[in-house]
């Protein structure tokens, strides 16, 4: 296949280095000033098994010029959907795009730039950009990949297979909202917290205060979910966010990593998307709002003393 990548961050730079390393031609779409070093050096993924894969693909500041795509993946943070989509809109690109990224909302955001349908996956790979150009894989597990229309499921299959040849378990399911909800619900009840007590995953897990909450927003996130009517992959997702803090016990999410590097976290399309999303299912959520609000307040101020 050839595939481009709109972001050589954690999970662009770890699925389009194995893809490019299995015999995919794969292209790079980064910002400007990260060019120069990733062709100097190539993009480094360090893998759990101390390995250590140095990619040479093609790395581009845009799309231009590159025809015959059969497939575009956007993989950038949630609040970059836009401008990833405009990339694809400006080149005139016609091929199926896939988002595979964290939070809700996003497939509106690429819809409305693109005016037609896009594909979404989900991926519990756990990966963190070092520094430009050096991908650190914390853990390789499954993505789910899925969409509405049968050209965009047959697109998703072909990628699905693509990615299970590359080494990255990978199955196409036909309930791709109730996937994105599942991650949500864990996100929006782990990183928040982990976030605004700068604790690890599993220190939340063995903290009976941390636990308790991590339970309570997990609560009524799925009380969101179930007011519109959405399935999710998991009968209890109480229980499933205890199960990921624990797998992950030694991890610092992306929401806490994001404030410790002085970035804009995603807060937005995690907790921030649960409650503005209560209104619609005729609900409220208390607490995803409240966590919202602090995530962005400390956001703002470490912005703020960085500028």
């Amino acid at each position: 296949m050839k595939i481009a990548f709109i972001g050589a961050g954690a999970i662009g730079g770890l699925f389009g280095g194995l893809l490019h390393n299995s015999g995919h031609e794969v292209i790079f779409v980064e910002r400007e000033h990260k060019i120069p070093k990733l062709i100097l050096n190539g993009l480094k993924l360090e893998m759990p098994d101390w390995s250590t894969i140095t990619v040479k693909a093609t790395f581009k500041a845009s799309l231009d010029d590159l025809k015959n795509l059969d497939l575009c993946v956007i993989a950038v943070k949630a609040y970059d959907t836009s401008s990833a989509a405009r990339h694809i809109a400006k080149a005139n690109l016609r091929c199926p795009v896939i988002l595979l990224q964290n939070g809700l909302g996003v497939e509106e955001e690429a819809e409305n730039v693109l005016n037609r349908a896009v594909a979404r996956g989900v991926t519990n790979c756990g990966a963190m950009v070092e520094e430009i150009g050096i991908v650190k894989v914390k853990g390789i597990a499954k993505t789910l990949l899925g969409a509405k229309s049968e050209d965009l499921l047959n697109a998703c299959s072909e990628f699905a297979d693509a990615l299970k040849e590359a080494g990255l378990p990978a199955e196409v399911t036909k309930n791709i909202e109730g996937a994105v909800w599942t991650k949500a619900i864990i996100n929006s009840s782990i990183n928040p917290l982990g976030t605004l007590l700068n604790m690890r995953n599993g220190e939340l897990l063995e903290n009976e205060h941390t636990k308790t909450l991590m339970a309570m927003v997990a609560a009524e996130s799925w009380k969101v979910a179930l007011s519109l009517k959405i399935k999710l992959e998991v009968d209890d997702p109480i229980e499933e966010v205890f199960k990921v803090a624990k797998a992950t016990y030694n991890n610092k999410n992306s929401m806490l990593m994001d404030i410790l590097r002085g970035k804009r976290t995603e807060v937005d399309y995690i907790n921030g998307a649960i409650w503005r999303l209560s209104a619609k299912g005729l609900t409220d959520a208390p607490l995803n709002r409240a966590l919202y609000l602090m995530v962005k307040t400390l956001e703002s101020i470490k912005l703020k003393s960085l500028n």
